[in-house]
C-alpha cells in the first residue's frame, strides 16, 4: 500500500521540530536563568558526549532506514533486517559507554555529575528505534508521544529550574525525556515482527561502515566547533553565545531539511523498482522546496538579527547579532547538500560520494577552525562553519555535473523567483524595524510582516510551485476521508514534490524541471 509523501512530511517535520523546540521554546527563560555561562557548560560537555554517541549509532540510523524501506511489505525479512539492526546497536551502545564512562573519571571530574547524566543519551541508542518508522514511512507513530514527553519536558523545567545551580536538572528533563520517547515505541513493535532465528548483527557491517564514515565527518564540523571553542576560550560564555544562536539556525534547518527522512526510503524504493525518471522529479521539487524556505530564512535573519537578539535572548548575549547573520548562510548551503546527500546519494547506493562531500567539509571546517576560533572565538567558528558548508554542497554538485547524474541548471534557474521575493522582503524589513522599538510585539509584527511580504511577492510573480502547493492543499482538505491514491502523480507531487510542471508558467518550459529530468 503507498503511503503519502504529504502526510509524512507533516508528521516527520512535526516530529523534528518537537525535538527542537522543547529547548528552543526554554531558550528565553534559560539564557536568562543559567546565563552565558551555565548554557556554555551544557553546551560544551554535551558536544564531548556526541564523539562517543556516533560511535554508538555507527552509521545504523540511515542504513536500517534504507534496509526497512527496501522490505517494507515482506514481514519475515524486515523482521530480520530491525533485530540484526537493534543488536548491533545495543553491542556498540554497551561498548561504547564504557569508554565513555572511562573518560569521564579521568578527564570530566570537574563536570562529573552533568557528564555522567549525558552517558543517558548514549544507552539511549540502542532502545531508539525510530528509523524503523521511518524506513516503513509510517512518521505518525513517533509525532504524538514524543510531543507529550517534550511538553513534560518543558513544563518539569520551568517549574523546577530557577537558579543556575539548577543545571543539573535541566540536564535529567532533557535527556529522561528523548530516553522516554524511545522506549515508548516499542510498544507498537508487536505487530510488525515476526520470531526470526539465525541472527547475524554484523551481516551488513561493511555497507554501515561506509555511512558510518561521512557520520564521523559530520561531526568534525558540525561538534568540533563547540569542543574547540572551549579549549580555545576562557570560561563557558564563548560556548554559550554559540549554542543559543546555532539553536535557532537548526529549528530552522529542521524546517527545510525535515523532507530529506520522508524521501529517503520514497526515493530508494522508487530506485529500486528502476523507475529514474520518477526518481529526477522528486529530486528536483525537493531542491526547489529548499530554495522556497531556506531563502526567507537567510534574508529574514540578515535584516532583523539585531532586534532578535536582545528580545529573545535577554541580556548578555549580544554577540549572537553578530553570529546569527553568517549561521544564516548555512540554511541555504545544508538544504541543498541535503537533497544532494542524504536524498540523492544514499538511496542511489552512492554513499562513497557522500563521504567525500562532508570530509571535504570536515577538513576545511578543522582547518579554518583552527586560524578563525583562536582569533575571534565563536565568530570565527560561525565563519568556519559557513565556508565549509558551502564546500560540501559545492563538491555535491561537482560529481553530479561530472558524471551526468541530472541536469544541474534547472535547479538553479527555477529559484530566481524566491531570490526576488526574499531580496524585497528583506530590504522591507531592514527599513521596517528602524520605525518600531526593540520589544516582542514588534518582532513579533517584523516576522509576521516578512512572511506576508514573501507570500505576497510569491504570488505576484505566479510561482507555480507555491500554486501547486495552495492547490494540493484545497484538494486535501476536499479529499480528507477518501483513501490516498496508488503511487501517481497525484500523491508524488505533494510538498516533496508538489510543483508538477503541468502548472501554467509564462515561463516554465524554460526553467521548470520537468518529471523526465530532461
Amino acid at each position: 500500500m503507498a503511503k503519502s509523501i504529504k502526510k509524512n512530511f507533516i508528521y516527520n517535520l512535526i516530529y523534528q521540530i518537537v525535538m527542537l523546540v522543547s529547548p528552543l521554546a526554554l531558550t528565553p527563560y534559560i539564557s536568562r536563568v543559567l546565563g552565558p555561562d551555565g548554557v556554555g557548560l551544557y553546551s560544551y560537555a554535551d558536544s564531548m558526549a556526541s564523539y562517543f554517541i556516533i560511535f554508538a549509532i555507527l552509521g545504523t540510523t540511515t542504513f536500517g532506514q534504507r534496509a526497512i524501506s527496501y522490505v517494507q511489505e515482506e514481514k519475515e525479512a524486515r523482521s530480520r533486517a530491525f533485530w540484526e539492526i537493534f543488536l548491533l546497536r545495543a553491542m556498540t551502545s554497551v561498548v561504547t559507554l564504557g569508554f565513555y564512562i572511562g573518560y569521564t573519571f579521568l578527564f570530566a571530574r570537574e563536570n562529573l555529575i552533568i557528564t555522567l547524566l549525558l552517558s543517558l543519551n548514549i544507552l539511549n541508542v540502542a532502545f531508539d528505534i525510530s528509523w524503523f518508522f521511518q524506513g516503513m514511512e509510517e512518521f505518525g507513530k513517533t509525532v504524538l508521544r514524543n510531543i507529550l514527553f517534550r511538553l513534560a519536558c518543558i513544563i518539569a523545567t520551568f517549574i523546577f529550574v530557577r537558579e543556575a545551580d539548577d543545571l543539573i536538572l535541566y540536564v535529567i528533563f532533557i535527556t529522561a525525556s528523548g530516553a522516554l520517547g524511545s522506549l515508548s515505541l516499542w510498544l507498537y513493535m508487536p505487530k510488525y515482527l515476526v520470531k526470526v532465528g539465525g541472527l547475524n548483527p554484523f551481516r551488513d557491517i561493511r555497507s554501515i561502515f561506509f555511512l558510518f564514515v561521512p557520520t564521523i565527518a559530520v561531526q568534525i564540523y558540525t561538534v568540533l566547533d563547540k569542543s574547540m571553542i572551549g579549549w580555545f576560550s576562557d570560561g563557558y560564555n564563548e560556548n554559550g553565545y554559540y549554542e543559543q544562536a546555532e539553536k535557532v539556525i537548526k529549528l530552522a534547518l529542521t524546517v527545510i531539511t525535515a523532507l530529506g527522512i520522508v524521501m529517503i526510503p520514497r526515493i530508494a524504493s522508487t530506485y529500486k523498482s528502476g523507475d529514474m525518471e520518477r526518481v529526477r522529479y522528486y529530486i528536483y521539487n525537493s531542491y526547489r522546496y529548499v530554495w522556497m524556505m531556506a531563502i526567507p530564512i537567510m534574508f529574514g535573519l540578515l535584516s532583523i538579527a539585531d532586534v532578535f537578539t536582545p528580545v529573545y535572548y535577554g541580556a548578555g548575549y549580544d554577540k549572537c547579532a553578530i553570529l546569527l547573520p553568517i549561521l544564516s548562510l548555512l540554511s541555504i548551503f545544508i538544504g541543498l547538500s541535503n537533497v544532494n546527500g542524504m536524498q540523492y546519494f544514499v538511496p542511489i547506493g552512492k554513499e562513497n560520494i557522500l563521504t567525500l562531500t562532508v570530509i571535504v567539509g570536515a577538513v576545511i571546517n578543522f582547518v579554518f577552525n583552527l586560524i578563525f576560533i583562536p582569533l575571534w572565538a565563536s565568530v570565527g567558528a560561525c565563519i568556519a562553519s559557513a565556508i565549509a558548508e558551502f564546500f560540501v554542497t559545492l563538491t555535491g554538485f561537482i560529481y553530479i555535473w561530472k558524471t551526468k547524474q541530472f541536469p544541474i541548471r534547472p535547479v538553479f534557474t527555477c529559484s530566481w523567483r524566491y531570490w526576488v521575493a526574499g531580496i524585497v522582503m528583506g530590504g522591507a524589513l531592514f527599513g521596517l524595524k528602524y520605525c518600531m522599538p526593540t520589544a516582542l510585539w514588534s518582532l513579533i509584527v517584523l516576522i509576521a510582516s516578512g512572511a506576508a511580504i514573501y507570500f505576497v511577492m510569491l504570488l505576484i510573480l505566479r510561482d507555480p510551485f507555491l500554486f501547486d502547493l495552495i492547490k494540493k492543499g484545497i484538494g486535501l482538505f476536499r479529499r480528507n476521508k477518501q483513501p490516498a491514491p496508488a503511487e501517481g502523480p497525484a500523491d508524488a507531487a505533494e510538498p516533496s514534490a508538489t510543483a508538477e510542471d503541468s502548472t501554467p508558467s509564462e515561463d516554465s518550459a524554460a526553467e521548470e524541471p520537468a518529471p523526465a529530468g530532461e
